[in-house]
């Protein structure tokens, strides 16, 4: 661990933004390891707050902070648009993002040639920071999980935990019905939404309503409960879509997604979205018999998801103390103790860079291959696919040069080599009309000022050739 800031009279303040307690719940491990290591830590809702060391988790935001750091708010984050999560997140705007495993390595590896998905120091696999409530100091934890479990007054051996992204539609009353006849602890807990969303606090203020005191095994658990706390009572997780189902691997906790349960972030209301292949997929008509399958083999899917849970999250335990000591390093512009996560596009630039080698060593069979292999393994490295079509080309193969450059131009971020390539192609085999569309594309990109002149200059000498 690095050392306190405090040897320093002028530490810098920590500022936490969150636009809800859900964010506010991811942040404060990170926090509460601050302020083990005598760091002030601040919390507001306005990111636009200037801050000398700025923490974010929210959707699609910009920081004002003299050092930032940005992470997801929840494991499904954007899992409607996955893999391409930077397309539209702008990390590049931090200095420092961190993901929690492996799963988010391998997405962020996949699209890391985009723009907006490279901070400046890097991104960091540093773990999830919440899961450090259950693995940092185990034997607290399950102190804290019995003492819940004895306030609920649970009856049954077995739980059967409803926590769901929205609440809408009576799915919570679908859940409670399904399950209050059997001899199972019936576990209600929603998340704690902001005033933001009156009409979600109105819907559940109506099934708790509607549900409290209806059972002897049914208990409506505190919303500001830290989800880890109730994934510790439950033997079976069931939701529409949320993260909770990812978080439920942390405590060995099999997930099941009601898929026909509606999602209200759409007009209309859409069925629930789940990429997750780690998780039991159902209907509300099937969804008691499924559960119950589940409950009867406990040991299989244990096996399971302590499978899954290694591939979704690393450094159990750690994360909050691995992105302090990252933090720290990086706002005193040291060398930073864990290193970023490598791009697949960099990764694959550098066998690109060796058939380069190759081919101006003419051995050119040897770099071709290579370019081969970096094209069957699907590469985002657009360079390869650039290179091929113009060999392509010069061997006649002219609808496979123009295939070859198009899926260079589509998966590069500044295409103006493989347009120019491309509107060249055109010229000489008199396909003018795509000459001159592909020429009005390349002058919608630069690389730089100079670049971009002296290739529509080409292409244009190219088009008056023809």
């Amino acid at each position: 661990m690095i050392n306190s800031m405090l040897e320093n009279q002028n530490a810098p303040t920590i500022t936490f933004f969150y636009t809800d307690n859900c964010e506010r719940q991811a942040l404060e491990p990170i926090a509460n390891e601050a302020k083990i290591r005598g760091i002030e830590v601040l919390f507001s809702t306005n990111s636009k707050e200037l801050a000398q060391i700025g923490v974010y988790c929210e959707h699609a935001c910009t920081p004002n902070a003299d050092f930032s750091v940005i992470l997801l708010h929840d494991l499904a984050q954007r899992h409607d648009i996955w893999p391409n999560f930077w397309h539209y997140e702008p990390w590049s705007k931090f200095d420092i993002g961190c993901i929690p495993g492996q799963s988010w390595v391998e997405r962020w590896q996949n699209q890391a040639d985009f723009p907006m998905a490279r901070p400046r120091l890097g991104m960091f696999d540093l773990g999830w920071p919440k899961a450090d409530l259950v693995f940092k100091d185990r034997s607290r934890f399950a102190q804290e999980a019995q003492k819940l479990r004895e306030t609920l007054g649970l009856k049954y051996e077995k739980s059967v935990l409803y926590a769901p992204s929205w609440e809408n539609h009576g799915k919570q009353d679908d859940f409670v019905q399904a399950f209050k006849d059997l001899p199972v602890n019936v576990l209600l807990k929603q998340a704690p939404w902001s005033n933001s969303y009156p009409q979600v606090l109105e819907n559940i203020r109506q099934m708790n309503e509607l549900h409290q005191g209806c059972a002897e095994n049914v208990h409506i658990i505190d919303v500001e409960v830290s989800i880890m706390y109730c994934l510790s009572l439950a033997d079976v997780l069931v939701s529409d879509e949320s993260s909770v189902l990812t978080e439920a691997l942390l405590l060995d906790v099999p997930g099941v997604a009601v898929t026909d349960w509606l999602i209200p972030d759409t007009i209309p209301p859409r069925p629930a979205s789940v990429p997750y292949d780690y998780v039991t997929k159902t209907t509300k008509a099937e969804m008691r018999q499924v559960v119950q399958a589940i409950l009867a083999e406990p040991e299989v899917s244990r096996t399971k998801t302590r499978f899954d849970r290694d591939y979704q999250f690393s450094h159990l335990g750690e994360s909050s103390i691995r992105v302090m000591d990252n933090i720290v390093a990086g706002y005193r512009g040291q060398a930073l103790p864990y290193s970023p996560v490598v791009a697949q596009v960099d990764i694959d630039r550098l066998h690109y860079q060796r058939a380069e080698q190759l081919i101006a060593a003419n051995e050119m069979a040897a770099g071709v291959n290579i370019l081969l292999d970096l094209l069957k393994a699907e590469t985002v490295c657009w360079e390869a696919y650039n290179d091929l079509g113009d060999l392509s080309f010069k061997d006649g193969n002219v609808e496979d040069a123009i295939f070859l450059l198009q899926k260079a131009i589509a998966i590069s971020p500044q295409p103006s080599v493989p347009l120019c390539n491309l509107t060249e192609i055109y010229c000489a085999t008199n396909q003018q009309d795509k000459a001159l569309a592909t020429l009005a594309q390349l002058g919608r990109h630069t690389l730089t000022s100079e670049h971009a002149i002296s290739s529509i200059r080409a292409c244009m000498m190219a088009l008056m050739s023809a």
